[in-house]
C-alpha cells in the first residue's frame, strides 16, 4: 500500500508524536498498516509517516512564507511526489490546514531533522523541493529566503551549502558548473567524477534505504534532472 494509504486509511497500532503527530490528528488517528504485503518495523513505519506529514506541512508553510499561496506553488508540490487520485483530497486537507499560517514551521523542521543524520541526502532532497516550490511562481522572495535559511540551518546545512542552493535556484538559466558543484577550470574527468558522486548520493535506492517513501523518490527528482541537463551542456561545451 502507498504511504497515503498508511496515513489516511491505516488500521492503526502505531503512534506518531510531536508536532507532526498533532497535525496527523486531524485524521482521527489513522496510522500505519502493511506495505507491499510486509509488515514494516515500527521505527521505519513511524519515520515514513513523520516524513510524509512533515513534507506536506513544510511545503505548505513554504508557500505561505511570502504571505500569498499561489496555485503554481501547490502544483509544484504535487509534481514533486506521487499522489493517488483517491488520496489527493486528504493530502490537500493537510496542505490547506498547514498553509493557514507560516507559524510553527520550525517545530515541523526540527522533528523532521531528528529522523535523519544532519545534512543527509534525504533532507537535502527535501530542501530542493522547498526551493522548487519557492521558485515556481517567480523569483524567490526575501521572506521565502529567510524561511529556507532557517530550515536549512535546522537540517544541519552550513552557509556554503545554502549559498550554493541559492545560486542554483536564483537564476532562470542555472549555471551548469554550479549545479555540478564544479569549476570551469576543472578537467572534464574531474567534473564527471563530481557528477557521478552527486547522482549516487541522490539515487532512489539510497534514498529509500534511508527511509524516504517511494512516493517521494520517483517524482521528486528535480535536482537529478538539473544534474543531467548540466552534464549534457558541459560535455558539449567544456574546453578542457
Amino acid at each position: 500500500m502507498s504511504i497515503w494509504g498508511k496515513i489516511f486509511g491505516g488500521t492503526g497500532g502505531f503512534v506518531v508524536g510531536g508536532p507532526l503527530g498533532g497535525l496527523l490528528g486531524i485524521f482521527a488517528g489513522h496510522a500505519i498498516d502493511k506495505l507491499n504485503k510486509k509488515k514494516l518495523p515500527e521505527s521505519v513505519a513511524v519515520k515514513q509517516v513523520n516524513f510524509t506529514i512533515g513534507v506536506i506541512a513544510l511545503s505548505a508553510k513554504m508557500a505561505k512564507a511570502d504571505g500569498i499561496v499561489s496555485s503554481q506553488e501547490l502544483d509544484a508540490f504535487k509534481k514533486g511526489l506521487i499522489i493517488n487520485q483517491n488520496e489527493l483530497k486528504n493530502v490537500e486537507i493537510v496542505w490547506n490546514y498547514a498553509k493557514q499560517s507560516v507559524h510553527g514551521f520550525e517545530s515541523y523542521a526540527r522533528q523532521l531533522a531528528k529522523l535523519f543524520k544532519p545534512n543527509s541526502s534525504i533532507l537535502e532532497n527535501l530542501i530542493h523541493l522547498l526551493f522548487s516550490i519557492a521558485k515556481s511562481d517567480g523569483q524567490i522572495t526575501i521572506e521565502e529566503t529567510e524561511f529556507l535559511k532557517k530550515v536549512s540551518n535546522i537540517f544541519g546545512f552550513d552557509n556554503k551549502k545554502f549559498n550554493l542552493l541559492i545560486d542554483i535556484y536564483s537564476n532562470d538559466n542555472n549555471d551548469p558548473y554550479t549545479v555540478l558543484q564544479s569549476n570551469i577550470k576543472d578537467t572534464i574527468d574531474q567534473i564527471n567524477k563530481k557528477r557521478i558522486f552527486l547522482l549516487k548520493k541522490h539515487h532512489p535506492d539510497v534514498l529509500i534505504s534511508k527511509g524516504q517513501p517511494l512516493e517521494f523518490v520517483e517524482k521528486n527528482n528535480h535536482y537529478v534532472k538539473m544534474i543531467n541537463k548540466a552534464w549534457e551542456y558541459v560535455k558539449k561545451n567544456h574546453c578542457k
